[in-house]
C-alpha cells in the first residue's frame, strides 16, 4: 500500500444565530486522486476571521481566501510559503482599508495549515485559533495571544499581534506539528477559545471522529457567532507504516528536501515491493533472493520471541539495498575495464560456488559501504538545493528592490514614487531578515528610507527620554491620557487607575525630581467640600486673566463635578452652573478664564465664563444651532482662540466665534488612523501649529492652522509611539512629552 495521505473534512458556521449552507471563511483545498499535488505542496487549510466596518465580509473573506492559495503558486519551503501567501493577503487588506471610507474599514485574522505526510505546518496572523488533538496529545495554536485573553478589542495588544490590513508589513507566526493516525486538527473562531477552556474542548472532542466533533463544538457554540473546520487525520500510509515510524525529536519547520523525498520513495518501495510481486529477472538474481530467505528464517524464531513481526519489514529493507547493490555493481562493470579476457565468466563461476557465508559477508560490505556513501552524497544534494533556492531568494529580492527604486525614479508622481520606493524598503527590510550583516543592503535601504521620508515629510524623532512608568496594580490597568505641562509642574491623568499625578522636573527638565510626597493629586473615591469624584474624564490648564486672579488645573469627572487645583491652595470643589443637562462630556480645554466643555451627547460645546465665585453663570453654546455642526463623533478639542474639534475618523473641524473654517488636511501620505488628542500651539492664525497624536499610524502630525499638512514626526527606532494616548507640544523649548502605552517620554521637538 502507498503512503497516501488521507483526511476526512467537516465544518460548520453560525452567523448571526443561523446555521449556514455555505462557509465563505473556511477552506480546504486537497490534490484530486486524479490529479496528485506533482509539486509537494500537501493539503492546504484555511480558516479567515473577520472584524470591523466591511461593507461585506463575504466578499473580503472570500477574497482573503483567493490569496491564501496563492501558496500552491510559491516556490521554496511550506513555511515560506505560507509566509509569503499571508503578507500577500495582509497587503490586499491594507490597501483596500486605504482606498475605502473609515466605516468602511475593517481587520482580519488568518490561519493556514498544510498538511504533507505527518507533518502540519501552520501559519497565523492576527485573530486566530486552531487546535491539535490526538491520543495523549492536546495542543492549542497559539499557546498564548491577546486576540485569546482580552476580555474586549479594546484591551488587544495589536503592536505585539497585529491583525491583516492594520499595518503594512506584518510578520506572520509560524509553528508546526507532528500528527499520527486518527488526529484531529479544528481551525476555529477565537470566540471558542472563550467559550469554552482547553480541558473542556478537549473532553468535547477526543477520540470522535469528524461530524461527531462538529457536533460537539456546536454545543459548545451554543449558538454564538462561530465557525470551524475540523480536519481528521485518517491514515498516512498502512498499518505498519503507522506503527513503526516514531515521530522525530525535532522536526525543522521546512519543506522536505531531496533527503526527504528520496526516504518517502523508499518508504513505499518497502512497502510495496513485496505485495507488488515482483519477480527475479534473472538466475542469478533468484538464487539471491532465495539466500536472502533463508537468512530470514534464521531471524524468524528469535522476533516471533520478541512479540514483533519484523520478517516482512526486514525482507523489504534488504531487498531495496541488495537491488541498490546490484545496480551500483552494474554500472561499474559497464563503466570499467576487464582486468583480463574471461574474468567476468570467473567472478560468475566464483559468485556460483561461494558457500553461503561468502554471501553474507558480501551483503553487509555493500551495506556497510554504500549506506555512508548514500548519506553523504544526499546531505550534499539537500544542501545545495537549499543553498541554491536561498540564494535565488535573497536576488530575487534584491530584483524587487532595484525595480521598484528604478521605477519610482522614471515618475515624478509622488503618489507613485511613495508606493514604489515603499516596496523597494519592504524587499530590503525582509532581505536584511535573512543577511542582517550585509552592509551595502543596510546603506542602500537608509538611502531609499530617507527618500521616502522627504515625499512623504517625515522628521524622525531620535532619542527619547523615559520620564515615568505606570504599571499595572492587581486591581487595576493604566490607561494613561492627557499630559500637561506648566513650568515645572506635569501632571498626568490615568483614567484606567482613575487618578490625576503630579510630578516636577528638575534643574535641567530633562527629568522628574525625586520626591517623598505622594505624586497622585487626586483619586477617585477623594471627597472635596460636597464633591465625592467619580471616574475622571479629563484634565485642563485655564489661563487666567489680570481680573481674575491665578491660573489653575482643573478635573472633570463623568458625574459632571468640577474640581479646581491651585499649586498654592490645593484643591477645592469648583460650582458649575446647570450640569445636570450634561449626557457625555468626553473631553475640556480651557483658554483666558474660559471653560469649554465638549458633550458629544448634546451636540454642543458649552462655554463658561470663570468668575470671582466659580463657573455658577449659566453656560452658553459657544457653537450656534444654525451652524449644523455634527459632535457624535468627536473626541477632544483645542483652542487658541479659534475652537478645533478633533473627531474618531480622523478630521479635524475648525471654527472661529462659531462659525466653521475650512481645514481641509491635504496632501497627508495617509489618512488619520486612530487618533488620539489634538494640542495647538501659538495664538489664533498668527503663529504656532495644529499637532495631533495619530495612534493608528503610530506617528505625530502637524498642521498649520489653515489645515495644511506640514509633516510627520516619526520615531527613528521600533519600540517608540506605537501606543499614543497624551501629547503636550512646548515650540518654544522644542520639546515634545508624550503618553506612549503606559510610560511618560521626553523627546526633542525636530527642527
Amino acid at each position: 500500500m502507498n503512503a497516501k495521505l488521507r483526511t476526512a473534512v467537516d465544518s460548520f458556521s453560525f452567523v448571526d444565530g443561523v446555521l449556514q449552507e455555505k462557509s465563505t471563511n473556511l477552506g480546504a483545498f486537497e490534490p484530486s486522486a486524479l490529479l496528485p499535488d506533482r509539486r509537494g505542496r500537501g493539503n492546504l487549510y484555511v480558516h479567515v476571521e473577520t472584524i470591523g466596518g466591511f461593507a461585506d465580509h463575504a466578499l473580503v473573506q472570500q477574497e482573503i481566501m483567493k490569496v491564501a492559495q496563492e501558496y500552491f503558486q510559491t516556490s521554496g519551503s511550506i513555511t515560506a510559503g505560507i509566509r509569503t501567501a499571508i503578507k500577500l493577503a495582509n497587503a490586499q487588506v491594507f490597501d483596500a482599508n486605504l482606498n475605502a471610507p473609515r466605516e468602511q474599514r475593517g481587520v482580519a485574522g488568518l490561519t493556514m495549515v498544510v498538511l504533507k505526510d505527518r507533518d502540519a505546518y501552520v501559519g497565523q496572523l492576527g485573530p486566530a485559533l486552531l487546535y491539535h488533538i490526538g491520543q495523549g496529545e492536546f495542543r492549542r495554536v497559539p499557546a498564548e495571544s491577546t486576540w485569546l485573553s482580552s476580555e474586549s478589542l479594546e484591551q488587544v495588544d495589536t503592536d505585539r499581534q497585529p491583525p491583516l490590513g492594520l499595518r503594512r508589513e506584518v510578520e506572520p507566526e509560524l509553528a508546526h506539528l507532528y500528527v499520527r493516525d486518527g488526529d484531529a486538527l479544528i481551525l476555529a473562531s477565537t470566540v471558542l477559545a472563550k467559550l469554552a477552556t482547553d480541558d473542556e474542548i478537549r473532553n468535547a472532542v477526543t477520540y470522535r471522529g469528524t461530524s461527531s466533533i462538529r457536533q460537539s463544538l456546536q454545543e459548545v457554540a451554543k449558538g454564538d457567532d462561530i465557525s470551524a473546520l475540523v480536519v481528521e487525520v485518517l491514515a498516512v500510509g498502512g498499518a505498519e507504516a503507522a506503527e513503526s515510524v516514531a515521530p522525530p525529536a525535532t522536526v525543522p519547520a521546512e519543506r522536505p528536501g531531496l533527503w526527504g523525498k528520496i526516504s518517502s520513495g523508499i518508504r513505499e518501495s518497502l512497502q510495496t515491493r513485496r505485495t507488488e510481486g515482483e519477480a527475479p529477472a534473472t538466475a542469478e538474481v533468484a538464487e539471491d533472493v532465495e539466500e536472502e530467505e533463508g537468512w530470514e528464517e534464521e531471524e524468524g524464531e528469535e522476533t516471533a520471541r520478541q512479540g514483533v513481526d519484523w520478517r516482512e519489514a526486514l525482507r523489504s529493507i534488504w531487498g531495496a539495498v541488495a537491488g541498490v547493490g546490484r545496480g551500483l555493481a552494474a554500472l561499474l562493470g559497464r563503466v570499467l575495464p576487464e582486468a583480463e579476457p574471461g574474468q567476468r565468466a570467473k567472478r560468475q563461476q566464483a559468485r556460483r560456488t561461494a558457500s553461503p557465508a561468502a554471501h553474507e559477508d558480501r551483503r553487509w560490505l555493500w551495506v556497510a559501504v554504500l549506506i555512508p556513501v548514500l548519506v553523504l552524497a544526499i546531505f550534499a544534494l539537500s544542501r545545495y538545493q537549499h543553498d541554491r533556492a536561498r540564494q535565488q531568494y535573497l536576488q530575487q529580492l534584491r530584483t524587487t528592490a532595484q525595480d521598484a527604486k528604478t521605477a519610482a525614479q522614471m515618475t515624478t508622481s509622488p503618489g507613485e514614487q511613495r508606493v514604489k520606493l515603499a516596496q523597494a524598503v519592504a524587499a530590503l527590510t525582509e532581505f536584511l531578515g535573512e543577511v542582517p550583516d550585509n552592509a551595502e543592503v543596510e546603506t542602500e535601504r537608509v538611502e531609499l528610507q530617507n527618500w521616502l521620508d522627504r515625499i512623504n515629510k517625515v522628521s524622525r524623532v531620535f532619542y527619547f527620554k523615559e520620564l515615568k512608568e505606570f504599571p499595572d496594580t492587581e486591581t487595576a490597568t493604566s490607561r494613561l491620557g492627557t499630559v500637561l505641562v506648566q513650568g515645572i509642574d506635569v501632571y498626568v491623568l490615568d483614567a484606567g487607575m482613575n487618578r490625576v499625578y503630579k510630578y516636577l522636573l528638575n534643574d535641567t527638565k530633562d527629568g522628574l525630581q525625586v520626591r517623598e510626597e505622594d505624586p497622585v493629586l487626586l483619586r477617585k473615591g477623594d471627597t472635596h467640600g460636597e464633591v465625592t469624584t467619580e471616574d475622571i474624564l479629563d484634565i485642563a490648564w485655564v489661563e487666567s486673566t489680570p481680573a481674575l486672579g491665578t491660573s489653575a488645573l482643573f478635573i472633570l469627572d463623568k458625574q459632571a463635578h468640577v474640581l479646581e487645583y491651585e499649586p498654592a491652595a490645593g484643591l477645592k470643589s469648583f460650582p458649575t452652573a446647570d450640569n445636570s443637562a450634561w449626557r457625555n462630556p468626553v473631553a475640556m480645554t480651557g483658554y483666558l478664564g474660559r471653560l469649554y466643555l465638549l458633550d458629544s451627547g448634546t451636540n454642543r460645546i458649552l462655554r463658561y465664563v470663570l468668575t470671582n465665585i466659580g463657573y455658577d453663570g449659566s453656560p452658553t453654546d459657544y457653537l450656534p444651532a444654525e451652524t449644523g455642526a455634527n459632535l457624535a463623533g468627536a473626541i477632544d478639542l483645542a483652542i487658541d482662540g479659534n475652537v478645533y474639534v478633533l473627531h474618531a475618523d480622523g478630521k479635524i473641524s475648525k471654527y472661529s466665534e462659531g462659525a466653521a473654517v475650512a481645514f481641509p488636511q491635504k496632501n497627508l501620505d495617509e489618512p488619520l488612523k486612530e487618533p488620539s488628542c489634538i494640542v495647538v500651539t501659538g495664538s489664533m492664525d498668527e503663529s504656532g501649529s495644529v499637532y495631533v497624536a495619530d495612534t493608528g499610524n503610530g506617528r505625530i502630525v502637524q498642521f498649520s492652522k489653515a489645515g495644511e499638512f506640514v509633516r510627520q514626526l516619526r520615531s527613528r527606532d521600533a519600540g517608540y509611539m506605537a501606543a499614543l494616548r497624551g501629547l503636550f507640544v512646548d515650540e518654544a523649548a522644542k520639546k515634545l512629552y508624550l503618553i506612549d502605552g503606559n510610560k511618560l517620554y521626553l523627546a526633542t521637538l525636530p527642527d
